[in-house]
């Protein structure tokens, strides 16, 4: 176990590193982030709140676990950021478990497995960030745990197992918990070979295991439901899960979509012949445990490609099958320059960054904080040192992941001034918070509540059409009201401009009160 340990503690530390150089990111971080310090200023720890809604579009489980960082070590911004990736390093470990559970006779595939899924890039990238896909990853490697446990130790136990992991799936994101699921738990007489269970056997334990999973879940889904309303229960029970897959209202993309994202997700291992070769259909049915691994990706991928709505980091939970199939096709030799061009993303980076430099990416240009030299400087070098050491260092799957690893690091390196100087909300929360009782309004239809955990904000913010202004304006004299669209507000002073992404809030105030 001891390269599954090695692999753990590489990507853990990683994370942390990937952290440090970029702020709470809008709007998703800041969101959750948000919802969490409502629900710790005395909103209901059942229903989720947002800026003095109701948040029905997550579970509450992210929330919960960010008040109980806090509670052990006091408010601040830092803490709640580990719960993601503390997940996404506890499913490095559980991607090795399952290897050496899957594949007995080959220990080694344990740890290249557990290196593959803690160096690529999708994984580092999601997997560091404050959101609820790395729990629902650990939730489904828990699943496929007892799934395999189902099949070889048949007892109650290993079901019961199954519906507490897909509980937990529940709890993390929600019923999608299924599509990464149910696809590997239907299709167990396809994959399961000799030791297929008995007919009867099966269904029963699919039973006890949705019933087990639909008890857990109702221990906080029924008084939600009671206390949240018809409203809540609308927004959890139809347009959180139906309504996504049916008629998405946000993130549609095409049915091709993650077809399209499978060569990054695979990059570099999967780039290489013996890697192409892992996934050859014969290699992937050759064994009971491949095509358990070969069906939950595919699954998934297949249902996910159906549903209107998608992003990127939908398929994380497959990240772990894609780097189990991939372990069994690890090339073992020294690398060359004639291998070079497996470093296409860091040279493709690398001349990004050289144009930033000379001023030729009109986007940065027009944003006026150009990107400083001694950030792309760093972020070169680290590009640099990663093919260095992809053409140095003797053992293969180490010279391997030193291009990812270069990867993440350099871009986070290089961006790191302009993300503090563009999407770090602490400026923004600093500049409302004195006026929280005086009345906060924005003018951004799209405002998310990323001012209400930077400002520690206890007063919802309110969010004003044009016609919404003059009404605020004589109910709030004292208050501050934030605009984007850098048009003249009658009767009120702008009295500060404080960048957001890619324009601006402008502060503007009653002309009585401005000086």
């Amino acid at each position: 176990m001891r390269p599954v340990l090695t692999a753990t503690l590489l990507f853990a530390v990683t994370a942390l590193l990937l952290i440090a150089l970029r702020p709470l990111m809008p709007v998703d971080e800041t969101r959750y982030v948000a919802a969490a310090w409502e629900m710790r200023m005395g909103g209901s720890p059942w229903v989720p709140h947002l800026n003095g809604a109701i948040y029905g579009h997550k579970p509450p489980l992210l929330f919960w676990l960010i008040n109980l960082v806090w509670a052990m070590t006091g408010v601040n911004a830092w803490a709640p950021r580990l719960v993601g990736p503390a997940f996404a390093t506890a499913s490095v470990l559980l991607t090795g478990l399952l290897a050496r559970r899957l594949w007995p006779d080959t220990p080694g595939r344990a740890g290249a497995a557990a290196l593959i899924l803690a160096v690529s890039p999708v994984w580092l990238l999601f997997g560091s960030t404050t959101m609820f896909d790395a729990m629902l990853s650990t939730a489904t490697l828990l699943a496929m745990l007892a799934l395999w446990s189902a099949i070889h130790h048949p007892r109650r136990a290993a079901w019961i197992a199954l519906g507490a992991a897909i509980a937990l799936g529940v709890y993390a994101k929600g019923p999608v918990i299924l599509l990464h699921v149910l696809p590997v738990a239907l299709s167990m007489p396809i994959w399961a070979g000799p030791d297929r269970p008995l007919w009867g056997i099966w269904t029963r334990g699919l039973f006890l295991a949705l019933t087990v999973a639909l008890m857990l879940v109702g221990l906080w889904l029924v008084p939600a439901l009671i206390l949240g309303g018809p409203d809540y229960r609308t927004e959890v029970l139809w347009r959180q899960s139906g309504g996504r897959m049916v008629a998405s209202f946000a993130h549609r993309q095409p049915w091709w979509f993650f077809a399209a994202l499978l060569p990054l997700m695979i990059w570099p291992f999967g780039w290489t012949a013996s890697g192409l070769a892992a996934l050859h259909p014969r290699r992937l049915w050759a064994q009971p445990g491949t095509r358990l691994v070969a069906l939950w990706a595919a699954g998934a991928i297949a249902c996910f490609s159906l549903i209107s709505g998608k992003q990127a980091q939908y398929l994380l939970p497959e990240m772990p099958a894609f780097a189990l199939l991939l372990a069994g096709g690890l090339p073992m030799r020294r690398w060359t320059g004639h291998d070079l061009w497996l470093a296409v993303p860091l040279v493709g980076l690398g001349l990004a960054y050289a144009a930033a430099a000379g001023g030729q990416i009109s986007v940065l240009a027009r944003l006026g904080d150009p990107l400083s030299l001694w950030s792309l400087a760093l972020g070169t070098a680290c590009l640099v040192v990663g093919i260095a050491a992809f053409l140095r260092l003797g053992a293969a799957p180490i010279a391997l992941a030193a291009l990812p690893l270069a990867l993440m690091i350099g871009l986070h390196a290089g961006l790191s001034p302009l993300l503090f100087a563009r999407y770090d909300m602490r400026a923004l929360g600093l500049a409302v918070a004195p006026f929280d009782q005086a009345g906060i309004a924005v003018t951004d239809g799209s405002y998310h509540a990323q001012l209400n955990f930077a400002g520690r904000l206890q007063t919802p913010v309110a969010r004003l059409t044009p016609a919404d202004i003059a009404a605020w304006q004589q109910a709030h004299p004292a208050g501050v009201l934030l605009d984007q669209t850098g048009a003249p507000i009658e009767g009120m002073t702008a009295i500060a401009r404080l960048p957001y992404r890619g324009g601006a809030y402008i502060l503007y105030r009653m002309q009585e009160v401005a000086p």
